[in-house]
C-alpha cells in the first residue's frame, strides 16, 4: 500500500485488525451479548485456519505453510492482511460456516458486516481494487440475512424453520 505521498505503508496483519475490531465490538458488552460476539470472532478464526488457504495466492500459501510449521495456532491471522480478510469473510458468511443458532448467526453476519466496514473505513482495502470481493461479500451477507429472516418468520408461525431455535 502507498500513502498520498507515494511512500509504502506498513500493511497491518489480520491479527491486529481483529484485535482493534474486537476492542470496539466488545466495548460496553457483558454477559450473553459479549459471549455471542466472542463466538463470532472465534468462529471466524477457525474458518480462516480451516478454509482460508484456498483463497490465497500460491506465494501466500507458501508463507502460510511455513508459518504453520513453526506455530500453527492462528497462523493465518498472523501472516495475512486486510485483503485476505475481506476475501475470507465471503467464505465465513456462507455454509458450512454459518452458525446453527439463529441469534448467533445474526451476530455473525453483523460482525462480518462491521468488519468489512472497518476495512473500508480505515482505508485498509481500496474500494475500487476490491469491488468484486466487496460485492460478493455483500451478496452473501444479504442472502444469509434473508434466509435468517425467513427462518425466524417460520419459527414464529410455529414452523420448524430448518435450524435450531434460539431457545
Amino acid at each position: 500500500m502507498r500513502d498520498a505521498g507515494g511512500m509504502t505503508r506498513q500493511r497491518p496483519r489480520i491479527e491486529a485488525i481483529l484485535d482493534a475490531h474486537m476492542t470496539y465490538q466488545l466495548d460496553g458488552l457483558s454477559g450473553m451479548r459479549r459471549r455471542r460476539v466472542e463466538t463470532a470472532e472465534r468462529h471466524l478464526r477457525l474458518c480462516m485456519e480451516v478454509d482460508g488457504r484456498r483463497i490465497l495466492t500460491t506465494g501466500d500459501q507458501a508463507v502460510l505453510d511455513l508459518e504453520r510449521q513453526f506455530a500453527p495456532h492462528d497462523a493465518f491471522a498472523r501472516t495475512m492482511h486486510a485483503e485476505d480478510l475481506l476475501t475470507v469473510l465471503s467464505v465465513y458468511v456462507r455454509e458450512p460456516w454459518l452458525l446453527p443458532d439463529r441469534v448467533d448467526r445474526g451476530v455473525q453476519l453483523r460482525f462480518a458486516d462491521a468488519l468489512a466496514g472497518l476495512l473500508l473505513g480505515r482505508g485498509l482495502v481500496d474500494r475500487t481494487d476490491w469491488m468484486c470481493a466487496l460485492l460478493d461479500l455483500r451478496v452473501a451477507i444479504d442472502q444469509a440475512k434473508g434466509d435468517l429472516k425467513r427462518e425466524r418468520a417460520a419459527a414464529s408461525a410455529g414452523g420448524a424453520g430448518g435450524r435450531h431455535s434460539a431457545v
